[in-house]
């Protein structure tokens, strides 16, 4: 999936979420079950556990960037691509911060159905994109080719 379809996503999902949380804030309020037993603590357990499986997953991922640069002799050759794993990193991380924000303030902020809605439409725009972020990750990963030993001329065929 390339970044302006993900872009794209995001932001179709963030105006979606709410004109829905405006105009039917019911759909997205507490008055839904699931909503209101998601968008608390449970939520956070979610984020929680995506980051750390995640940051494991892309230390591994540096690992690899490692030893693919010192078999070409080629320090620096991956820069764009650790730039880029550490661009998901800090957002999985800030990401995670947002959700704890949104978490901690809807019981003080929400006083309507509105704004409830809008506080649930904020914490799922968080986990598409944290979604999204994993998709691209897991791209990355099946973009890294195994490196097979070079044969010899003479290999006794």
């Amino acid at each position: 999936m390339g970044r302006t379809l993900s872009y794209l996503i995001l932001l179709v999902s963030a105006i979606a979420l709410t004109v829905i949380s405006l105009v039917k804030p019911l759909y997205l309020s507490d008055a839904n079950v699931f909503l209101d037993g998601f968008v608390n603590h449970e939520f956070l357990n979610i984020l929680g556990v995506i980051l750390a499986i995640t940051l494991a997953s892309v230390a591994n991922i540096h690992l690899a960037f490692n030893r693919i640069e010192e078999r070409y002799g080629k320090p620096g050759g991956l820069a764009k691509s650790r730039e880029n794993l550490r661009k998901a990193s800090s957002w999985l991380i800030a990401l995670f911060i947002m959700g704890a924000v949104l978490v901690i303030v809807k019981p003080v902020a929400c006083a309507s159905d509105v704004t409830e809605a809008l506080f649930n439409s904020g914490a799922l725009v968080v986990l598409i994109w944290h979604v999204l972020i994993l998709i691209s990750l897991t791209e990355l990963v099946f973009r890294i080719e195994p490196e097979f030993p070079k044969r010899s001329g003479n290999d006794g065929a």
